[in-house]
């Protein structure tokens, strides 16, 4: 029996200084098998996908301990199954989110609440609220999610948010997609073609919690001995947590994906990982880059596709890509390591999958445009050379935790910033860190002007990789257009690190648009 529904704010006993988590495989008919499992022969299928009737989406999730793993995981009707949620601009996600796990007074406690990442809605409850919903075990939530008439249509995503413990519940797998139909009505070239979503996950194969303690020492030991100076080493190493693997819709990295020779696919990427970089490419093929996070290029005045030989996903990114099948069997959709910096985190080359020549049976196709003119939005405007403020972040980190100007996230902290509704603000980001981090504010969607003085892509994202410190320890330096011209999201929301375990440790902090 489910819990009584309420919000509320959240608990005191919550730690603001969980550093790194566990994990578990969620999303598939039951835990997925690990790598030493033999191969999987059948094509990479789709997750299971829920979608909107009348112009809702319902959906009843459930917070829960896999049996398998003794992990957080999220259940549908039951089964240890996330659903794709599959909407258009204008409809409303709906979802019931009871918490099902066992009462603790230790770490973790087990609260949890939702974050619906990178859609442009209300930041107040019932809608994408992720400072002040929270539930405890016994207790239910219910998020009502009102998506714009002008949402670019792309694919988002959602999982939970709870400050202490997103890190541990995100590397247990509990993530699900989210897709807003109409891309069609964007980018024709994607029109019809066979649409393949793929979720890529970084899990454990044992998840425990209580070895948190013993993965913050040797990250604070990391630390100490990494320096501006020092060459990173980073590309040589294993995953740096035992027994991590990879996942993709919930089966282990390596398996079939069907595609005919010569024939095109929509491939929607989402990296639904707390701390993992991917950097994506098909063996011998080019990809054609659709959207960035959710929002297609051609969506900004004058931008359009481009064609590129990889794409770097960092965590929480998603990327649209029109892959091209191989004229034979065997080729690779692989990821190369991403260097974090020296005192960052390993992220190993891996085969995500080997592309086999055949027809790939029950994928849908992106529907086409239609006749129906799609509503235009901020996301169609260009940002101009008004800019109403002018602000600096500095992302700085040391064995006891991680900062944002020099403070560390607290629940009842006043908004660090407060923003004007209908403005675009210029922000300049620091890292000072010989670690990427990885930065993302809820609600909105920003462009990237230069990193380091160099020009950038105009395009809009939600998250964007900042460079290591320089030689000698001059921070890099990352100017970014963040766009509050849209009312729709009003209110107190947050921005952070997207590595979940450097939120976790408080690099995150309010602001406030009004």
């Amino acid at each position: 029996m489910f819990g009584r529904t309420r919000r509320i704010l959240p608990a005191s006993m919550l730690s603001a200084a969980v550093f790194l988590g566990g994990c578990n495989v969620a999303g598939g008919a039951g835990p997925a098998p690990g790598p030493t499992s033999p191969p999987i022969t059948g094509d990479l299928a789709n997750p299971l996908e829920v979608r909107s009737t009348g112009g809702v989406a319902s959906v009843s999730l459930a917070a829960v301990i896999d049996p398998s793993t003794g992990g957080p995981a999220i259940s549908y009707n039951g089964a240890l199954v996330i659903p794709t949620i599959r909407v258009s601009p204008g409809d409303t996600i709906d979802v019931t989110y009871a918490n099902e796990l066992p009462a603790s007074t230790t770490e973790p406690f087990n609260a949890t609440s939702l974050h619906f990442h990178g859609l442009s809605v209300s930041p107040n409850a019932p809608g994408d609220d992720s400072i002040d919903i929270l539930a405890m075990p016994g207790q239910t939530l219910h998020y009502q999610i009102a998506i714009p008439a002008t949402q670019p249509p792309g694919v988002f995503w959602y999982h939970p948010h709870p400050h202490g413990e997103s890190n541990w519940q995100v590397y247990n797998g509990m993530t699900g997609a989210i897709v807003v139909d109409g891309v069609a009505k964007i980018d024709p070239a994607t029109s019809g073609l066979p649409e393949r979503i793929m979720i890529l996950r970084n899990v454990l194969q044992a998840p425990k919690f209580s070895s948190l303690a013993v993965l913050r020492g040797e990250h604070a030991a990391a630390l100490a001995r990494s320096s501006a100076s020092a060459a990173s080493t980073i590309c040589s190493q294993p995953f740096g947590i035992g027994g991590e693997y990879t996942t993709v819709n919930g089966r282990p990295a390596g398996g079939k994906i069907v595609m005919q020779a010569g024939a095109k696919q929509l491939w929607r990427l989402v990296n639904a990982s707390a701390d993992g970089y991917f950097d994506l490419s098909v063996d011998g093929e080019s990809l054609q880059l659709v959207s960035i996070d959710g929002v297609a290029l051609k969506e900004y005045p004058g931008g359009t596709e481009q064609t590129v030989s990889d794409v770097v996903i960092p965590p929480a990114g998603r990327a649209d890509v029109i892959v091209t099948g191989p004229t034979h069997a065997g080729v690779a959709f692989r990821t190369t390591c991403f260097d974090t910096g020296p005192g960052g985190d390993p992220n190993p080359s891996q085969v995500l999958g080997t592309i086999s020549t055949g027809t790939p049976a029950g994928l849908p196709a992106v529907p086409a445009p239609g006749a129906t003119p799609r509503a235009l939005g901020t996301y169609d405007e260009a940002v101009g050379a008004a800019i109403a403020q002018q602000r600096t972040v500095a992302f700085t980190e040391d064995a006891n935790g991680f900062y944002l100007n020099g403070q560390a996230y607290s629940a009842t902290a006043a908004p660090m910033f407060v923003a004007q509704s209908g403005t675009v603000e210029r922000w300049t980001l620091t890292n000072a860190t010989t670690e990427v981090h990885d930065f993302h504010i809820h609600q909105v969607h920003f462009i990237v002007q230069d990193v380091d003085g160099v020009a950038q892509p105009t395009r809009w994202t939600d998250t964007f990789t900042l460079p290591i410190a320089h030689a000698g320890g001059t921070p890099s330096v990352t100017h970014v257009l963040v766009d509050f011209r849209d009312p729709t999201i009003r209110g107190t929301f947050l921005f952070h690190c997207h590595l979940l375990e450097h939120e976790d440790g408080g690099m995150m902090a309010k602001i406030q648009v009004q």
